[in-house]
């Protein structure tokens, strides 16, 4: 069996005055990471980069720096391979003031920057839990889906974007604070479609779950013609994807049977 290489990046921000930062980072060098692993965002900010990993948990890690410099502000990240469900902390004073792990539910390319002509960067959604709009204005202060009301949508309060595979149809918050927008993925090749309920600013979700195309329909009776031209678009492509699956059911269920008869066919006394 072989193992594969996960790649692990921690990123931990002190914030503090510069002679102190600089204590630490001598204190630190080849302790916490490699001294050209260290950079200067300002006079004020020091950055640390762990690659691959830190040899101990991320927050067990945080928490040894928050104590042995509870006088400075600590900003953590982790995260895996291409920026996947990141993590986020804070420290202060030495203690944690918050925990945030962005688990994905659903991400696509969309600009969230309205004025660019390109996705620059993605709307994804989250499991929300209680610290996930502190960790995301804090750490990613230009993740903001409200600038999205500027985009032309396909009934009124709604905006749409695709990915070639699935469709996202977006009903932003009420307001900055409130929690009460609407998305829905759908899927038109394979007729599939999910519904996410209680959307913030941040992308954070309160709940999603599969339904059928008929249930969306009843549920967002605005978007009705909109999904109705998607479904019959993507009527042919769904012919043939379900013939696809019938066929690799078939030749699976041969394969596993040719295989049955194998293990009988085999003389046991043979060496």
């Amino acid at each position: 069996m072989f193992s594969v290489a996960t790649s692990v990046t921690t990123v931990f921000t002190l914030t503090g005055p510069q002679d102190r930062l600089r204590q630490i980072a001598e204190e630190r060098a080849y302790r916490t990471c490699a001294a050209d692993q260290m950079t200067w965002e300002d006079d004020t900010t020091l950055v640390m980069t762990l690659e691959n990993g830190i040899g101990t948990p991320f927050l067990h890690h945080g928490d040894g720096l928050s104590d042995e410099y509870p006088d400075v502000s600590i900003r953590g990240m982790e995260y895996f391979d291409c920026f996947d469900d990141p993590s986020f902390a804070k420290w202060q004073g030495g203690q944690l003031v918050y925990e945030a792990e962005l688990i994905t539910v659903f991400s696509i390319l969309f600009p969230t920057d309205p004025s660019r002509d390109w996705a620059g960067c993605s709307a994804s959604f989250w499991h929300r839990s209680q610290p996930l709009s502190a960790a995301i204005a804090e750490n990613c202060p230009d993740f903001d889906l409200m600038p999205l009301r500027q985009l032309a949508g396909p009934a009124p309060g709604w905006v749409q974007t695709s990915d070639g595979f699935a469709t996202l149809f977006l009903r932003l918050p009420s307001t900055h604070d409130a929690q009460d927008g609407l998305g829905v993925i759908f899927y038109p090749g394979i007729g599939r479609s999910t519904l996410l309920t209680g959307i913030d600013r941040f992308g954070g979700v309160a709940r999603f779950r599969r339904q059928a195309y008929g249930q969306i329909g009843a549920q967002c009776p605005e978007l009705r013609a909109v999904l109705r031209d998607c479904w019959k678009a993507e009527e042919k492509k769904r012919r043939k994807a379900r013939q696809e699956r019938r066929v690799l059911k078939r030749k699976a269920s041969k394969e596993g049977k040719a295989s049955l008869f194998h293990l009988f066919d085999t003389d046991p006394w043979v060496v």
